[in-house]
């Protein structure tokens, strides 16, 4: 597979972004892009010299796409997922892969019927710093591992009426950014806690939201190790990780693109720093490469799942992502009920 020919299912403003990271990638190139509208298609289109702008029935008959990237509204992602593998194509999905654990296991099952690839757009997971901070993890540098602390929280303004807090596109902070901290605590721990509890703020902001505006999550492993995980979108809180050991402690900056790391073990600190490489001038990815090499690796494999994000840690997320909602009774109107 000497150039990987992606297709994208959807023209968002995630796309503003994505694309940036894209074209720091060589050997890989947008073969078009589609979304409801043919009109939609083409402006993105225009922005980023895609030459075929199209609709998603005219995209999903091409023979020349190796694979579809999904950056869509979190509500629609499992029905475009599982038409793109249904016309057997390999699919990159926007996280939260789906809205919820059972949703998610259809698109497993499309996607293992199907034979082909399906993977959850985790981007954290693939910076060079998060393969750094779990190796200082190993060597015991700062002993055993008994406390993560993450957050991931801003504050929409007043006038934003965007899907954030449409609880009809599957809004609040849980699921646009507090999945962020759910996988970074599965991350270091490498499985999920014993025991989970968990307070929201739904309709408490004078806009009066009828999603989760803000949220704690405290989890219990068997071994008394904690996680905390903070989460907002009406909240301006600094978007820091923390990784607590028995000999020492790591702060990330902005752990959710993280760049730098701060260590600090036997009354000593040291600094590590892995700055995203920017192969073209004029063009600045935040380190959507990583995860687009990542795919690309995969596909010239044969690989029907990634090693990194797996299917069982996607579904591991989202199914406490259900259990924390019912414990909110936070239920979307498009959900007959929460299971």
């Amino acid at each position: 597979m000497d150039k990987i020919r992606w297709g994208l299912l959807g023209a968002g403003n995630l796309l503003n972004r994505w694309m940036n990271g894209f074209q720091q990638v060589e050997d890989t190139e947008i073969a078009a892009i589609a979304s409801r509208t043919k009109e939609t298609a083409q402006r993105m289109a225009a922005r980023f010299g895609i030459t075929e702008a199209l609709t998603y029935d005219e995209i999903l008959k091409r023979n020349d796409i190796d694979i579809m990237f999904i950056p869509v509204p979190h509500q629609a992602h499992k029905e475009l997922a599982v038409r793109a593998m249904e016309a057997g194509f390999p699919v990159l999905v926007e996280k939260p892969a789906a809205v919820s654990a059972p949703e998610w296991s259809e698109m497993e099952a499309c996607a293992k019927k199907n034979g082909v690839f399906l993977m959850e757009a985790v981007w954290t997971r693939f910076f060079p710093l998060m393969t750094q901070i779990l190796d200082i993890i190993q060597s015991d540098e700062i002993g055993d591992v008994r406390h993560v602390q993450a957050t991931f929280a801003y504050r929409l303004p007043d006038t934003y009426q965007g899907r954030a807090i449409d609880p009809n596109q599957a809004g609040g902070a849980l699921l646009d950014v507090g999945v962020y901290g759910l996988h970074f605590m599965n991350f270091i721990y490498k499985k999920m806690p014993e025991q989970v509890l968990s307070l929201a703020s739904i309709n408490t902001d004078h806009l009066h939201l009828q999603v989760d505006e803000q949220n704690v999550i405290i989890g219990q492993y068997g071994n008394g190790a904690l996680f905390t995980v903070t989460s907002a979108i009406r909240s301006e809180m600094p978007d820091t990780a923390w990784i607590f050991g028995t000999k020492g402690y790591i702060q990330i900056p902005v752990f959710w693109k993280p760049e730098t790391a701060l260590i600090t073990c036997g009354g000593s600190d040291r600094r590590i720093e892995c700055p995203v490489p920017q192969r073209v001038n004029g063009i600045l990815d935040e380190g959507y490469q990583y995860e687009i090499l990542h795919v690309n690796e995969c596909l010239r494999k044969g690989l029907t799942e990634s090693p990194v994000i797996t299917h069982k840690m996607t579904y591991d997320v989202l199914n406490m992502c259900d259990k924390l909602r019912k414990q909110w009774g936070l239920v979307y109107p498009f959900e007959t009920q929460l299971q």
